[in-house]
C-alpha cells in the first residue's frame, strides 16, 4: 500500500511538500516528446565532457580564447530538484566553446561528434525553455526554505506563475506552448486551484494570518469571502471553547484588525538578498509597482494591485475552458 495514502488516512489535514508537487508538474512537461528529445541530447553532450579529461582540457582552453566564463558543465539527476534547469542553463552558457571543441577533429572523433551534435532547432528550444524553468526553480527554493515559513507563499506564487510564467506567447515554439500548458494544468490539478474547497485549505488560512497576504487579493471574490467567513467562524468557535464569555465586541475587534492595512513584516529572504533580487526579476508583479526592493515591501509587492486582478481573471478563464 502507498505510504502517502496511509498517512493521509491517519492524518486528514496532512500537507504534502509544495516543492515536490511543483517538481512533479515540471517533470510532466519535461516528458513531452520534443522536450525529452532535446534534454536527452543535452544530457549526452554534458556526459561526454564529464567523462573525457581531454575534452575538459580543450573546453577550458576554448573558454579562455572566447572570453566565456570558465564553468564546468553540470549533469542532471532524476532525484535532484531543478537539476535539468541547471544543466540546460550551464550548457547554453557554454554553447560556443562546447561547439568549438566538438568541431575540433584533433579532440573529438568524427563518430562522436556526429552523435553529440545538437541541431539548431534544439538550441533554440533550450533558449526558450530556460526562462520558463527559472521562475519555477526559484519558487521551489522559496517554498522549501528552512529559515522562514513558506506555507502562506504557496497560492500567491502559484497564481503568479500561472498568470505570467506559464502563459503562452506568440513567439513561443509549439513545444514551449505545450510545455507551459501541461505544467499549468498539472499545477491546477495537483494544487486544486479550481476546487470549491480551496477556501477551506490550510494554505489559504495561512495567507489570511500572514499580514502580507491577508486580503487575499489573488483570489476571486466568492472564494475570498468564503475563506474569510470560514476564518471568522473558526475564531468564534475557538473563543467559545476557551472563553465561553467572549462578547460580540471581541469578535468585532478581531474583524477590524483583519481589515486594517498590512504592517511591515521582515522579508524572509532578507538574509539572502541575491535570492530576493533574482526572484524579483522572475516574478514581474514584484517590479511593476515601483516600491523598490526593501525587505519589508518585497513579499507584499509580490501579490499586490493590478497583477492580482489578472490572476483572478485567469482562474475564471481556466475554469471556463475546463468546461
Amino acid at each position: 500500500m502507498n505510504l502517502a495514502m496511509v498517512l493521509c488516512e491517519q492524518f486528514p489535514h496532512h500537507l504534502g511538500c509544495a516543492g515536490h508537487t511543483i517538481q512533479l508538474a515540471i517533470k510532466a512537461g519535461l516528458h513531452l516528446p520534443e522536450i525529452a528529445k532535446t534534454t536527452d541530447a543535452a544530457r549526452r553532450v554534458v556526459s561526454h565532457f564529464r567523462h573525457s579529461s581531454v575534452a575538459v582540457c580543450a573546453l577550458k582552453k576554448r573558454q579562455e580564447q572566447l572570453g566565456v566564463k570558465v564553468h564546468k558543465l553540470q549533469n542532471d539527476c532524476a532525484t535532484r530538484w531543478n537539476s535539468t534547469f541547471t544543466m540546460l542553463e550551464r550548457l547554453y552558457e557554454q554553447r560556443l566553446p562546447v561547439q568549438a571543441v566538438l568541431a575540433d577533429e584533433t579532440v573529438t572523433k568524427v563518430g562522436i561528434r556526429r552523435s553529440l551534435a545538437m541541431r539548431e532547432c534544439q538550441w533554440e528550444l533550450v533558449a526558450q525553455l530556460i526562462p520558463v524553468l527559472r521562475p519555477l526553480a526559484k519558487a521551489t527554493t522559496i517554498m522549501c526554505g528552512e529559515n522562514h515559513v513558506g506555507l502562506s507563499f504557496i497560492y500567491p506564487v502559484l497564481l503568479n506563475m500561472a498568470n505570467n510564467t506559464l502563459s503562452a506567447n506568440e513567439s513561443d515554439l509549439a513545444a514551449i506552448r505545450s510545455f507551459k500548458n501541461t505544467v499549468r494544468k498539472e499545477l491546477i490539478t495537483r494544487f486544486k486551484l479550481l476546487s470549491r474547497l480551496l477556501a477551506e485549505s490550510i494554505p489559504i488560512t495561512a495567507c489570511m494570518l500572514d499580514p502580507r497576504f491577508k486580503h487575499l487579493k489573488f483570489l476571486p471574490d466568492d472564494v475570498r469571502e468564503e475563506a474569510q467567513a470560514r476564518l471568522t467562524q473558526l475564531v468564534r468557535e475557538d473563543g467559545e471553547v476557551e472563553q465561553p464569555g467572549a462578547t460580540e465586541e471581541t469578535l468585532r475587534s478581531c474583524k477590524d484588525n483583519v481589515d486594517e492595512e498590512p504592517f511591515d513584516v521582515p522579508d524572509p529572504l532578507s538574509s539572502r538578498p541575491e535570492h530576493r533580487d533574482q526572484l524579483c526579476h522572475q516574478f514581474p508583479l514584484a517590479l511593476s509597482h515601483g516600491e523598490g526592493s526593501s525587505d519589508a515591501n518585497f513579499c507584499h509587492c509580490l501579490i499586490r494591485k493590478d497583477g492580482l486582478h489578472r490572476e483572478s481573471l485567469l482562474i475564471q478563464s481556466l475554469e471556463h475552458s475546463e468546461r
